[in-house]
């Protein structure tokens, strides 16, 4: 269902990295709804005393697994804590929010483990149904919609994808390069491309980082790709096939110049104490961004 404001002011901004109290108090609902309906009962069943079969979720199985993989979080799922102020007379709550990083774990966790419940009988001694199947797909789309609609109305730059895989949404622009950009023949070219494209949408700040990094080092190896042994006569080939005017080449010898800069300076292409370290992802991606439009207008004319 699409949301009214939505129709008329239309989607809100997807650039947000923080998953908010909101949102986490959100998903904890919608999750312990799941639960009690017995949409894990399928991996984890809870069974009818009688012996006919799964009747819903046992939450004690449920914990255990998740625990296990995920040793950061404890179930039930905390939206609230005790505050470092309260006292044996007065208990003060405050708000919690896990480190975004279990909280998508955690959504993975679910995904994989989500099946919708059919149900079967229902058993009037024990006033429950018992349940005859799973719809495993059913289920997992259910999920992934009301997942991505919490992420959509908040703005978080999330999506869950119908392989379990969470991704950091780009920009339009950004997209449409990455998918338009001509492929470079250099078999290695190719490869830190790709890493490069694949780290970027990665939710994971410090797995976007690297692809700062590995797209400075494919600007690196790109600007030595016509002399090897002379980069700087081998940067001159390449802004000169790019510019058909003057002045647009000094614009991109400008660029050029400043993205190389940036590379050496910040925490990209040295690892010296000295180098600034980006701290925020929407920087890498702007960074990311930028370079990459450089890279894209190259390669449409790289020198043969």
């Amino acid at each position: 269902m699409e949301y009214f404001s939505d129709k008329e002011r239309g989607p809100v901004q997807r650039i947000n990295n923080e998953v908010t109290t909101k949102v986490w108090a959100g998903l904890v609902s919608y999750i312990n709804v799941l639960v009690n309906n017995g949409y894990f009962g399928k991996d984890f069943p809870e069974e009818c005393p009688d012996g006919q079969g799964c009747v819903g979720t046992e939450v004690k199985d449920l914990k255990a697994a998740l625990q296990a993989e995920i040793p950061n979080l404890d179930w039930p799922l905390a939206t609230e804590v005790e505050s470092e102020e309260s006292s044996s007379w007065s208990r003060e709550m405050i708000p919690f929010v896990p480190n975004y990083l279990d909280v998508m774990d955690l959504l993975q966790f679910c995904y994989k483990h989500v099946a919708m419940p059919v149900k079967g009988g229902y058993h009037s001694y024990f006033r429950h149904y018992h349940f005859d199947d799973f719809q495993i797909e059913a289920g997992k789309e259910e999920f992934r919609e009301k997942v991505n609609t919490i992420f959509a109305r908040n703005g978080l730059a999330y999506e869950l994808l119908v392989s379990g895989d969470i991704i950091r949404m780009l920009s339009p622009e950004l997209k449409q390069m990455m998918a338009s950009i001509s492929i470079p023949v250099e078999k290695e070219l190719r490869s830190m491309l790709m890493r490069a494209n694949e780290k970027i949408i990665n939710y994971d700040v410090t797995i976007r980082y690297d692809a700062l990094k590995e797209l400075w080092d494919f600007w690196e190896r790109l600007k030595s790709i016509s002399y090897p042994t002379d980069k700087r006569e081998s940067v001159k080939k390449l802004l000169d096939a790019a510019a058909h005017t003057s002045e647009f080449r000094s614009i991109l010898e400008i660029e050029a110049k400043a993205l190389t800069d940036i590379g050496n300076s910040y925490f990209i292409r040295h690892t010296e104490m000295k180098q600034i370290k980006i701290q925020e992802s929407v920087h890498i991606e702007y960074l990311y961004q930028r370079m990459f439009s450089l890279i894209h207008l190259l390669l449409k004319t790289l020198p043969s």
